[in-house]
């Protein structure tokens, strides 16, 4: 697996999902939740498929279209209305 520093990581055990900047950040979050539920099982470290890059001052720089997709996985679903 390709250490990268610029991409964003989900590290999931099926009933959560971290989202992480950085391998290095994902593999202390996997650390981290492996440490507190040893029994829990192993989470599994993805790659996500989102486009962005640094600018001179360290700033996150990205396309509207990668921050569409951020905030779709961050957002839950709507509720139901009751009818």
């Amino acid at each position: 697996m390709l250490i990268d520093e610029k991409s964003i990581y989900e590290v999931t055990g099926g009933d959560y999902s971290v989202y992480c900047f950085g391998y290095t950040q994902a593999r202390t979050v996997t650390n981290d939740i492996m440490r507190r539920d040893p029994w829990g099982g192993i989470p599994f470290v993805l790659r996500k498929d989102l486009e962005l890059s640094l600018d001179d001052r360290g700033n996150v720089v990205m396309t509207k279209s990668t921050l569409d997709k951020i905030l779709d996985l961050a957002s839950d679903d709507l509720p139901e209305g009751d009818e």
